[in-house]
């Protein structure tokens, strides 16, 4: 018998925590469904999102609009108001640098449900958009800021010498 209850609570638990996740964007109020998440770089040359997450789902780094992780949770249909909360981490490869970004962002109004592209805007904000379109479609609904062809890990070289606070850090370089 106490093997029953103790199963029956871990399956109410993870019932809850199921529920959860899937209205973690709708407020609970309806149901979720899962996307496509789209990390988009429009920061300066020696800049980029190295990490982004949204409502905690992991989106890796953000680049030019091809990759591809699977998912995030939106509501069926928009509500005004919808947000998203948005971490990110921007590393700065000139200065060889890094910062901690968050952000609660609204989502822009969508008819239907698609992949969700995040776009890291050059001054700094974050944009939502979910669309069934490739960002170079001349129906794309979001932002039309220009996407840098960068790859500034192989401009800027990472440093010689260690320093156990410096982001670039990587064990190879300890060995000597």
């Amino acid at each position: 018998m106490f093997l029953f209850k103790r199963l029956l609570r871990l399956w109410l638990i993870a019932l809850v925590w199921g529920l959860t996740a899937c209205n973690a964007m709708g407020g609970g109020q309806q149901e979720g469904e899962g996307v496509g998440l789209t990390g988009i770089d429009h920061l300066a040359d020696h800049l980029s999102v190295q990490h982004f997450s949204v409502n905690g789902y992991g989106g890796a780094q953000a680049g030019k609009g091809g990759s591809l992780v699977c998912c995030a949770i939106v509501p069926k249909k928009w509500t005004p108001g919808l947000k998203a909360h948005v971490e990110w981490r921007v590393t700065n490869w000139k200065e060889q640098t890094g910062e901690e970004h968050q952000a609660d962002v609204p989502i822009d109004r969508y008819d239907e449900v698609g992949r969700m592209f995040v776009h890291f805007l050059a001054n700094g904000q974050v944009r939502i958009t979910l669309a069934n379109e490739s960002t170079r479609s001349p129906t794309y609904p979001g932002t039309r800021d220009p996407i840098p062809q960068k790859e500034p890990w192989k401009v800027y070289p990472r440093p010689r010498k260690v320093n156990p606070n410096n982001p670039f850090n990587d064990s190879d370089d300890n060995q000597q």
